[in-house]
């Protein structure tokens, strides 16, 4: 008899103790088939069981494979084009690292080599929030996803509507969030916000955002300037100093920012955000193929994460392997995919209407 299991109500009125109890009996079954998936994975595959040499493996590949990539662009054997792609994808395995780090899930009782993880995931993706503050964000998240109290994905523009501010946010968090703050908090708390912002983020984050929007700058007055009839006149030292930072741009900071819009739109329209009760209410599952381009650049994470919220303690290369047991499991129990309608939305979850258990009628599927 197969592990998943239905629940079908005893009486007709079942009331709300028995719709929490469904919702348990359901949350149970995926656990159980996701955790019978990774362990039959982990039988197949012995060496899965080396989970600090993994991660330490994929740790070093990602960041030689970043170095070799920027300095064949640096020495004119690749092109920005192929440069900026191929570090974004590196880095999405640097990002689901953080992910498995922050959740100790390599070199826990080694403290010395864990945080120096920590840092190198960090310092290759230099915009984004410090990992050890993160960790305490993330945490909460767990304990209130789909609340306003998730701090986290509120940060990246879940829950609101698809205005410029929201596409600001999952653009770039750091300035996102800082013009949040200076715009939406309460007057006389403006400046407590924005400077908790500006703490979090502190300091690569400020540097990353200091030059490329230099960058940009200088770039955007060159273009623009001629048609005005104005030639710049920038010294010697000026234009020395742009060509070594646009080299850095292509290297490591244009690749963090297609990089972060990737997950930032994944992730706050595959998490929900109000009307959530229950694990089963906290996420969707992406797997249209419109959304293929930016799985690409962040490790398919529409299509794998929410397998992360029933089970808490796999790392990500598991949740890979056992994706289709997985989605199959969530998909008869009531977890939805593709629920496109979540954009019009901002989010809340929204029962589908005549759902039932074992088959899956939300809009977009």
């Amino acid at each position: 008899m197969s592990i998943i299991k239905k629940y079908i109500p005893d009486s007709p009125a079942s009331g709300k103790d028995t719709l929490q109890q469904s919702d348990a009996q359901r949350i149970e079954a995926i656990r159980s088939v996701i955790r019978s998936a990774g362990d039959d994975a982990r039988r197949r595959y012995p060496i899965l069981a080396n989970q600090n040499l993994i991660g330490m493996s994929i740790f070093l590949f990602a960041i030689s494979g970043i170095l070799l990539t920027g300095f064949a662009y640096w020495q004119g054997m690749i092109s920005a084009w192929l440069c900026i792609p191929t570090v974004a994808f590196l880095t999405s395995l640097l990002h689901e690292l953080e992910h498995d780090l922050i959740h100790w899930q390599y070199f826990k009782n080694n403290k010395l080599i864990h945080h120096l993880m920590m840092a190198g995931v960090w310092i290759f993706r230099p915009g984004t929030i410090n990992p050890w503050i993160r960790r305490h964000l993330h945490f909460l998240h767990h304990k209130t996803s789909g609340t306003e109290a998730d701090i986290e994905e509120r940060g990246i523009g879940n829950g609101r509507t698809f205005g410029p501010l929201r596409w600001l946010i999952m653009l770039d968090t750091f300035v996102g969030n800082f013009t949040r703050a200076l715009v939406e908090a309460p007057k006389g708390k403006k400046l407590y916000h924005a400077a908790r912002v500006l703490a979090a983020n502190f300091p690569l984050p400020w540097i990353t955002a200091t030059v490329w929007y230099s960058v940009l700058g200088y770039h955007a007055i060159n273009i623009i300037a001629p048609y005005f009839g104005v030639i710049p006149a920038w010294s010697a030292e000026t234009l020395a100093r742009f060509e070594l930072l646009d080299i850095w741009v292509v290297v490591l900071i244009a690749p963090f920012y297609l990089r972060s819009f990737s997950i930032n739109f994944i992730s706050s329209n595959m998490h929900y955000y109000g009307n959530v009760n229950s694990v089963l209410q906290q996420t969707q599952v992406l797997t249209n193929p419109l959304f293929w381009p930016l799985q690409l650049f962040c490790f398919n994470f529409g299509s794998t994460h929410g397998i992360h919220h029933f089970v808490v303690g796999e790392p990500f290369y598991i949740r890979q392997l056992t994706a289709k047991a997985a989605q199959k499991v969530m998909k008869e129990n009531g977890v939805p995919f593709n629920d496109l309608a979540t954009f019009k939305r901002r989010n809340r979850y929204q029962p589908a209407a005549g759902r039932v258990v074992g088959e899956q009628v939300n809009a977009g599927i």
